[in-house]
């Protein structure tokens, strides 16, 4: 008689701590360790410092001006978080945090809808479908409020999950999402959410009496109380500031057809973003076409179409502001992946394992273009962008990427042959192509996405000359969030900066051209190269 040898396997899906544990991987590699990047992640750090360095709470404030993009549910978390952690943390690291914990939240209460509406078996598949996502994984390492409005989303539709058996409970509980996701989007959340949970009782023929009604007025009451009771505060503590915000929130959320009249650039963004969701998505809506006037199918398709008829009539075509569209799309994913047949569940299965290989073996090339200079057509681009990046060691860099590689050719393979083996091994997939990035590009990263030196550069410039005040003319939010983070420098727009004596300019390889008639240049300092490339100058106006 022979003992057979055990074969070790993963679970598909995985659940319990081993999901937890994926989670957080997920979240914290790539969240600390490097110093904000351009972009979204330093902008929205200059709302939390404005908070550290002059208590502006109340409404958000961007380098010592309103800053009305977003209202401050957001902020507070990542101002909370870089006091508690700042002795351990740099401040953006640790406010940075704030993205980990509503991430895990928008997963963690996607889930919980996803259960309610669909049955146990539908809440680690949603968990793991959101991980696996394109468009979530970039945005959820940097500093990104959107993230707080998913998760009061997600709230909301789990509240709304249970309204036909706890009327009272749901309505509370969609109530504090809608209101939180109110305090994180402003009106494109109540948007998102408030029609919902309105007209919830519609949604659900078998739902339509007199508690039912009361849950969703409990709901609606407790989403006024607590949107009303920031938007109240601001009106007393600050008058006039109430007005000029909601003034700048109905002007970005009013309807245009920019997008449509691009939208091929539309459907592209929204196919890769929400990849693969979508199509699975689209398999539930099918499989279940008999069913859609049933709650389980109504719900998440009313949010669906509400978040992309937003994405596509509102605001800047960017990935950023597709975001919402996730929650809804992995509720029908979730859905829709445990009824896949066997030949399509394959094919999902093992798309996932080859993109995953094939995505790795890119950043490899990438890797060795930028060390070793090969293949040379991929070095010279590479060197364009950043002709000065410094190589440093490799040895750890490369030793980790070479682990985490054979992690992501192996792991898949122990995963146990399952109809949700393909939602496992996106997750696993997912996770591991982030490490490796992250792992070997992290310092290009550090270095090409980085004004750390060009403001500490202009500080000097600017302390040997004691100027004043300092006129800006094209800098960014995010511009300015960095010259204020990391070297105190406020500037004045160009328009009421008559009497400054200095001139800060900001340009791109698009638009390089110096200003005539605004003085000598005294400073000027490039940043990266090629089409990248971004140019700063400095001017004493006569």
């Amino acid at each position: 008689m022979t003992n057979a040898v055990p074969r070790f396997s993963i679970p598909a899906p995985i659940t319990g701590w081993s999901l937890a544990l994926l989670l957080a991987v997920y979240l914290l590699v790539g969240a600390t360790g490097h110093l904000p990047w351009r972009g979204d992640d330093l902008t929205h750090l200059g709302p939390i410092h404005s908070i550290l360095t002059h208590g502006s709470w109340l409404m958000p404030e961007l380098a010592g001006e309103a800053f009305h993009d977003y209202p401050p549910l957001y902020y507070w978390v990542g101002a909370l978080l870089a006091q508690l952690l700042g002795g351990l943390l740099p401040i953006h690291d640790a406010a940075r945090l704030a993205s980990g914990l509503f991430t895990a939240a928008f997963l963690y209460w996607t889930g919980i809808a996803a259960r309610r509406l669909y049955g146990e078996s539908a809440f680690a598949p949603a968990i793991l479908l959101g991980i696996g996502s394109l468009g979530l994984v970039v945005h959820a390492h940097e500093t990104q409020p959107l993230l707080a409005q998913l998760a009061g989303m997600a709230v909301c539709y789990a509240g709304l999950g249970r309204l036909a058996g706890q009327p009272a409970r749901a309505g509370l509980e969609a109530g504090i999402g809608a209101g939180l996701a109110f305090l994180a989007g402003g009106l494109p959340g109540m948007l998102l959410t408030l029609p919902i949970l309105l007209f919830a009782p519609l949604l659900c023929p078998s739902c339509r009496n007199r508690v039912v009604g009361g849950g969703v007025a409990l709901g609606v009451a407790t989403a006024t109380l607590i949107g009303g009771s920031w938007l109240v505060a601001v009106a007393v503590l600050l008058p006039g500031e109430l007005g000029l915000w909601w003034s700048d929130e109905l002007a970005a959320s009013l309807p245009h057809a920019y997008h449509l009249a691009d939208f091929g650039s539309l459907l592209q963004l929204l196919g890769w973003f929400a990849w693969p969701l979508w199509p699975i998505a689209g398999w539930a809506i099918w499989k279940n076409r008999h069913a859609l006037t049933t709650p389980p199918l109504t719900l998440p398709i009313i949010a669906g179409l509400l978040a992309v008829l937003l994405v596509a009539t509102t605001g800047n075509l960017r990935a950023a502001n597709v975001l919402p569209v996730l929650p809804p799309l992995c509720l029908l994913a979730a859905l829709g992946v445990t009824s896949l047949r066997r030949g399509a569940a394959n094919a999902f299965d093992w798309f996932g394992i080859m993109a995953f290989a094939f995505f790795g073996l890119l950043v490899w090339l990438g890797w060795s273009a930028l060390h070793f200079g090969w293949p040379p057509g991929l070095a010279r681009q590479v060197a364009k962008m950043a002709p000065d990046f410094p190589h440093g060691n490799l040895v750890w860099g490369g030793l980790t990427g070479g682990l985490l590689s054979v992690a992501l050719l192996a792991l898949p393979m122990l995963i146990r042959r399952a109809p949700l083996r393909g939602t496992t091994n996106w997750a696993l997939g997912m996770t591991l192509l982030w490490c490796l990035g992250v792992t070997l590009w992290q310092p290009w990263f550090a270095y090409t996405k980085n004004y750390q030196p060009v403001a500490s550069e202009l500080r000097k410039v600017l302390d040997a000359r004691a100027p004043g005040c300092i006129a800006r003319r094209s800098l960014g939010d995010t511009q300015r969030a960095a010259l204020d983070y990391f070297a105190g420098i406020r500037t004045v727009p160009y328009e009421k900066a008559a009497a400054c004596r200095m001139l800060l300019t900001y340009a791109t390889s698009t638009n390089p051209q110096k200003l005539r008639g605004e003085g000598d240049i005294i400073w000027e300092r490039r940043l990266g190269g090629g089409r990248k490339a971004e140019i700063f100058r400095l001017y004493r106006r006569d």
